[in-house]
């Protein structure tokens, strides 16, 4: 284990490693150059990553606010952040499921396709019924994969007149803290950032970022028995046209219903040396079959 990347990306390009699982974007480039090293996908099917709201708390309890964030992220801002901006790392991605999987077709109309203007927003913001609660977002200070969008959204927030408090912490504590269903002055939180692999998310049974469980789901806890209705139709339709119309239904719902909001799908490097045999890239790291050339 090397955690400090710098040491790590020397240890790669003087062949003391021989694969690097997650290369940080902005050492990418310095890899590339040495011949001697192959960068991969470390998932083809990418990382979709998502804005989530806590639904139970002021003021995301309010979907105008939610339907309101949606117009205002564009994701090429967050998505440059965690790919060093290299436009082949990643896609603009307005959906749910992730682009380029048989779901992952974004709605028509599109709240996300056109971003209205700053002052328009700020307007979008009063008519929603914002009246200035504050907003707390946790972001991971050591997930280099995740803490730029925090940074992002917090000044996106700012912008908007919104009254934000950006807390960085580690993974771990984030996690613990957003358990807190409580509010933001007894220790709850607003909103967090994170990604899923997007073969987590291909199909709406498993798509939990969608999924309205309510208090049984997963952090944020969106409600909606519409949604579960849908999903349990899906699980029951035998044919897979019947199966895309109900997915694309579920789609139209959580534009509407605005559970979180995605952020685009972006691809992680791997590094590994070329004297290597057999790689596979998936979800996780593959040892099978990997040989010395």
């Amino acid at each position: 284990i090397i955690p400090d990347p710098s040491t790590a990306g020397a240890a790669m390009q003087a062949g003391e490693v021989d694969w690097w699982e997650q290369v940080l974007p902005d050492l990418v480039p310095i890899l590339r150059r040495n011949r001697n090293v192959a960068i991969g996908n470390g998932n083809p099917a990418g990382h979709f990553a998502i804005m989530r709201f806590n639904h139970t708390q002021a003021p995301f309890n309010n979907r105008k606010l939610r339907q309101v964030m949606l117009r205002a992220v564009n994701q090429a801002d967050y998505m440059a952040t965690v790919t060093a901006n290299d436009p082949s790392a990643y896609r603009v991605c307005h959906s749910f499921f992730p682009c380029g999987t048989p779901y992952g077709v974004e709605p028509s109309p599109n709240p996300m396709a056109e971003r209205p203007s700053l002052d328009q927003l700020k307007q979008l913001v009063r008519e929603s019924g914002y009246a200035g609660e504050k907003i707390v977002i946790l972001s991971p200070a050591d997930f280099p994969t995740i803490a730029p969008f925090g940074q992002i959204s917090n000044a996106l927030f700012r912008s908007l007149g919104m009254n934000v408090e950006l807390i960085e912490t580690d993974w771990g504590a984030l996690i613990q803290r957003r358990t807190n269903r409580g509010p933001v002055e007894q220790g709850g939180w607003s909103l967090f950032h994170t990604w899923w692999t997007g073969e987590t998310l291909v199909n709406p049974a498993m798509n939990a970022v969608i999924r309205g469980q309510g208090a049984d789901g997963w952090a944020g806890w969106y409600e909606s028995a519409r949604m579960e209705e849908l999903n349990q139709r899906w699980l029951a339709e035998p044919t897979e046209q019947g199966r895309a119309a109900i997915a694309a239904q579920m789609q139209s719902l959580a534009f509407e219903d605005v559970p979180a909001v995605p952020l685009g799908q972006f691809s992680i490097r791997a590094a590994y040396q070329r004297t290597l045999t057999g790689m596979v890239e998936g979800p996780a790291p593959y040892p099978w079959g990997i040989r010395r050339a």
